[in-house]
């Protein structure tokens, strides 16, 4: 072995591929935080205006879609700690912004923050992937049908793995049980909405979070973790749909989260650029086609 290749290998090593993605960590990821707002209050204004008069029913179905279509990503945020970063007093902010965010979907930021990161632990482990149900399947639409078993509670198989980590783990336990009392007023939230305001509730809240779940499935586990093995470099995958990476929350980038869950979403592209060398030597899935600088245009190969 020459001088170069040992010279190419200190440059290339785990260390030094820490040391460039610690400088893209810790920032306060405000941009979530404005999204995980100003949707909601978008969500809301929709509901005020249809039920006004101002705007019909169907306009307000289809932009309150488009509106709950960015309502996970803050939440998402949250559970990895982005809306506080290093800051220890504004921890607080995850949860609080996390869970207002997840008004128009419905859900539990603590039961999601519970789920994922159990996701983040053993991704792609048919045993222990709580997303793997709807990870690991032959069509996008089985993904559409299946995420739904998470998010209701309706697949056996995600419920005995629920049992399992509440067994194991107590922090798991915690979050769980502190998520349960927003599930279950969102559950009576949606029966009195609907009570009122019945196709209101049913095109508003009850549709778009429904068509929204499906979307995520497919974009945020399914796209980014089918057909992959386990292992840190091999577990998730770059990939393009002839969509701006805009639309599709840069999913096509998901690779960079699981591989440093601590840099803030919006610091992705720019970490992908400096780490792209070591996304290579490691042998990513698609990282020898990533072009050199990632914009919001198509994410296309060179």
């Amino acid at each position: 072995m020459n001088q170069f290749t040992l010279d190419n290998q200190k440059l290339l090593s785990i260390d030094e591929e820490r040391i460039v993605a610690r400088t893209f960590m810790g920032r306060i990821e405000w941009e979530m935080i404005v999204i995980g707002l100003g949707q909601f209050l978008v969500w809301l204004g929709i509901w005020a205006m249809v039920l006004m008069g101002s705007l019909s029913l169907w306009a307000g179905f289809v932009l309150s879609t488009l509106s709950t279509a960015f309502s996970y990503l803050p939440s998402h945020a949250g559970q990895h700690g982005h809306l506080s970063g290093k800051n220890k007093k504004l921890k607080w902010l995850n949860a609080f912004i996390g869970q207002i965010s997840l008004i128009p979907l419905a859900q539990s930021h603590h039961v999601l923050k519970a789920i994922h990161m159990k996701h983040h632990a053993y991704t792609n482990n048919p045993e222990r992937d709580p997303d793997f149900f709807h990870t690991h399947v032959d069509h996008w639409w089985q993904a559409a049908i299946n995420v739904h078993g998470q998010t209701n509670g309706g697949d056996s198989r995600l419920q005995k793995m629920m049992e399992m980590y509440t067994q194991e783990d107590e922090n798991f336990k915690s979050d769980i049980e502190k998520g349960t009392s927003f599930s279950l007023m969102f559950f009576f939230g949606q029966m009195i909405a609907a009570f009122y305001f019945p196709l209101e509730t049913l095109f508003l809240w009850w549709l778009p979070r429904k068509i929204v779940t499906s979307y995520l499935g497919i974009i945020f586990s399914h796209e980014p973790h089918k057909v992959l093995p386990q292992g840190r470099y091999k577990d998730t995958r770059f990939w393009v749909n002839g969509v701006p990476r805009f639309f599709n929350h840069s999913m096509q980038i998901h690779v960079m989260h699981h591989m440093y869950p601590n840099i803030c979403h919006f610091d992705e592209p720019k970490a992908i650029e400096a780490l792209k060398p070591f996304m290579v030597a490691r042998g990513i899935p698609g990282a020898e086609d990533l072009p050199d600088k990632i914009s919001y245009k198509l994410l296309t190969y060179k």
